[in-house]
């Protein structure tokens, strides 16, 4: 179906069973690459962020959020138009809400306008005073303005305090040291550096240093806010923000219009009406926006959190942004084991599933690609199994391979396999007259369910397509080159044998129950080739048939696959089509078919493509043959770089190749977010972004953003998307989308195992 490698005190020896032949990669002390020259990734701890989000209930939504402070004890107030509220009950996927804060009784009553952290305290403002509850309650300045809103903390327990005119300098006994004017101030902020206290109107930014007065250093206009790091003064506006030393505004941001502006761990982060980003190492901006990552876009403050997190205050409630440190092993434990609990169904790797009731109220369902998520998620397993000798990996994979094995043995037909199957499920049939038309124009197959041959409380799917034989040969051959189980593989083989039996003795084509060919389920030459040479149909059917049949012969010794193989690439120019250059395919429109087969590149080709290549290279019928595919891959592989996807590049590590872009991988499998729901994204309205003219890939920007700043992504979709819908209502499943190149790479010896310090 068309759609869319401890430290150097010890030596590591990988000894890794490549398909096709056995590879033993040594390393040495000191040295990061195997014996092919290809570099090693080092799985040292990396800081991984994820959120926790606190929301406003249902009847709290007419409340105003206003400023927030978190105490040496990670104790968390914010301030609201109607009292202090407090963070109550969240996790990673369990969002909590906003309470009352009980905690002193006294500060019930009290008409609190600010709260801020000083000297990582909290510190409180009414219409009288200044105070704390820290310090044994020491701290209590009577202030003498009665509608002040603003304050600051200084050197010494000295304070700044406005109601937006007026300003009052006072001390720990609430000496007032200075007073003095400066029309609407909106925001007051101490550079401890220079202990110089910052006062920021809408239209310039001011500094009063003790006992010298005030000096106005920038003046204009949309300013809303300001900090100072180190030397410098960083001043937020409606428009951008700019540095005081050479004043050049900066507008080119994930979103310009700054609500907000602090240091915190020695970053740059900045609130705006779209989201919070940070100034990055590399000198680009890390933005968090959306319900991934925050309760509402709109941010009102920025404060530094318990544990190193940032706290980012908005409209809708409390974002906590953390941030710890994770080798990828762990990361991909926690994979493992939320796979395990949501998405696996019968052995069936779900690659999405529903949870309409919140994180624990997953729901399985079929699928119309269950065999190729199910071989993803298998040889994942199996990869690791290599890797790791974890018996529940083993374990796994065999489940996995039982619900694929029964694929076949549903249909009672040798050969033919199930889309899925389902316990208790209607029977059905949707085919209709234009059944054909329809698949093709919405990608959806027609809903053919079936009577199950090997129990009666059970259908299953018909009308198999390519992309499952993709996935179905993948899982076998991983099967067959990796377990140590006879019998297993014994039974993997006579499925690998029969499907294969299977679509030669049908003419390459997969005959569905009704006697007609599936609709994607098509390698004859007549219909393979009469597509013109552009179209990408032309040049996939050819890769992957031959790459079956290459399997095939290899595992099973039959000829009938290796002549068929032969004649396909010789009589049917097979061997052209499939090392045909990628730069090549394009939109033709010479007939409606082609014209719709090739409108666009088609993302579930690549994914189709790529695993298919370890049956394609490895099992090469001879040198000659060898040397034309791996160079079929290059080609593929180039044209791909830009979207950095691991699995594409590991792939092509298989072959060989020295560089293969282990860097982008890393950062691949690091940016991946914890919470893979399906949140709505949006980064289409960016400024820091540079967008590309509407072209045939569908590249929308110069440079792939950061996988957790844009949509969920799988292999077979779209990696240049940059806004999408989405409730958080399912959960993509990470056997298939980050499990496999992960484990992919461990078993080929690019990535370690984990590196203590």
């Amino acid at each position: 179906m068309k759609m869319t490698f401890s430290h150097s005190l010890f030596i590591l020896v990988l000894f890794v069973s490549s398909f096709g032949f056995k590879q033993t990669f040594a390393v040495e002390p000191g040295d990061f690459a195997n014996k092919y020259g290809q570099q090693i990734y080092r799985d040292q701890p990396y800081i991984q962020d994820f959120s926790v989000r606190y929301y406003l209930a249902p009847a709290q939504q007419t409340l105003k959020l206003c400023s927030l402070s978190a105490n040496r004890d990670g104790q968390i107030r914010i301030l609201s138009d109607s009292g202090v509220v407090v963070p109550d009950n969240g996790a990673l996927f369990y969002p909590g809400k906003l309470i009352r804060d009980i905690s002193y009784p006294p500060l019930l009553t009290k008409k609190i306008s600010s709260i801020g952290t000083y000297r990582n305290q909290t510190v409180y403002l009414d219409n009288h005073q200044l105070f704390s509850n820290a310090w044994a309650g020491k701290i209590q300045i009577d202030h003498g303005l009665p509608n002040a809103t603003l304050f600051a903390g200084g050197d010494d327990f000295h304070f700044m305090v406005s109601d937006g005119e007026q300003l009052v300098y006072l001390d720990q006994s609430g000496t007032k040291l200075w007073s003095g004017k400066m029309k609407g101030v909106i925001q007051i902020r101490y550079n401890d550096k220079k202990n110089i206290f910052l006062l920021i109107s809408s239209s310039a930014v001011a500094e009063y240093t003790p006992g010298q007065g005030v000096n106005e250093c920038y003046s204009g206009s949309g300013i809303t806010c300001a900090t100072a790091i180190d030397d410098e003064v960083v001043i937020g506006t409606k428009a951008g923000y700019l540095r005081l030393s050479d004043k050049k505004l900066i507008s080119k941001l994930p979103c310009p219009e700054i609500t907000d502006v602090r240091v915190i761990g020695r970053q740059l982060w900045f609130g705006s009406t779209w989201g919070a980003y940070f100034l990055n190492n590399r000198g680009k901006y890390t933005y968090y926006a959306g319900e991934r990552w925050l309760p509402g876009n709109r941010v009102i403050a920025l404060e530094a959190g318990p544990e190193k997190s940032v706290l980012v205050l908005t409209d809708k409630g409390l974002g906590q942004l953390s941030f710890k440190e994770m080798t990828l092993e762990e990361k991909a434990l926690f994979y493992e084991k939320q796979v395990r609990e949501k998405n696996i169904r019968y052995g069936i790797n779900c690659s999405a599933v529903a949870i309409p009731d919140g994180y624990s109220s997953a729901r399985t369902g079929n699928q119309p690609s269950d065999n190729l998520w199910t071989g993803m998620y298998l040889a994942g397993q199996l990869f690791r199994y290599k890797v790791t000798g974890a018996e529940d990996a083993k374990l796994n994979a065999f489940e996995a391979f039982e619900a694929m094995e029964r694929f076949f043995t549903v249909t009672n037909i040798p050969g033919l396999f199930a889309r899925s199957f389902e316990r208790d499920y209607k029977v059905e049939n949707a085919k209709d007259a234009d059944w054909k038309r329809k698949e093709l124009l919405t990608g959806s197959p027609a809903s053919l369910w079936l009577p199950a041959a090997d129990h009666p409380n059970w259908s299953w799917r018909s009308t198999a397509s390519s992309d499952q034989t993709v996935g179905q040969i993948f899982a076998l051959t991983t099967i067959l080159e990796l377990s140590d189980d006879a019998p297993w593989k014994a039974r993997a083989l006579k499925c690998l044998d029969n499907l294969m039996s299977y679509i030669v003795k049908n003419d390459f084509y997969i005959i569905d129950v009704d006697g007609e060919p599936t609709m994607w389920g098509k390698w004859n030459p007549k219909y393979v080739n009469q597509f013109p040479v552009n179209v990408g149909d032309r040049k996939i059917t050819s890769s992957n048939i031959i790459a079956f049949l290459q399997t095939a012969y290899h595992f099973t010794g039959k000829e009938i696959y290796k002549t068929k193989a032969n004649e396909l690439m010789t009589k049917y120019g097979y061997l052209e089509n499939l090392v045909r250059p990628f730069s090549q395919i394009a939109p033709v429109g010479t007939d409606e078919l082609s014209k719709i087969l090739s409108h666009e590149w088609n993302h579930s080709d690549d994914e189709m493509y790529f695993l298919a290549y370890w049956g394609l290279y490895p099992y090469a019928l001879d040198g000659n043959l060898k040397t034309k595919f791996r160079e079929a891959i290059r080609d593929h592989w180039e044209i791909e770089r830009p979207e950095k996807n691991a699995l594409w590049n590991f792939t092509y590590a298989m072959t060989g190749g020295k560089e293969f872009d282990l860097g982008p991988s890393i950062d691949f499998l690091k940016e991946y977010p914890l919470d893979m729901r399906n949140w709505a994204v949006h980064n289409s309205q960016r400024k820091d972004i540079e967008l590309l003219p509407l072209n045939f890939r569908g590249q929308t920007t110069k440079e792939r953003l950061p996988l957790n700043e844009i949509p969920i992504y799988r292999h077979n979709g779209q990696i240049f998307n940059l806004d999408s819908t989405g409730d958080g209502g399912s959960l993509v499943s990470a056997g298939d989308t980050w499990l496999l190149p992960y484990w992919m790479g461990r078993y080929l010896g690019v990535i370690s195992a984990p590196v203590k310090k």
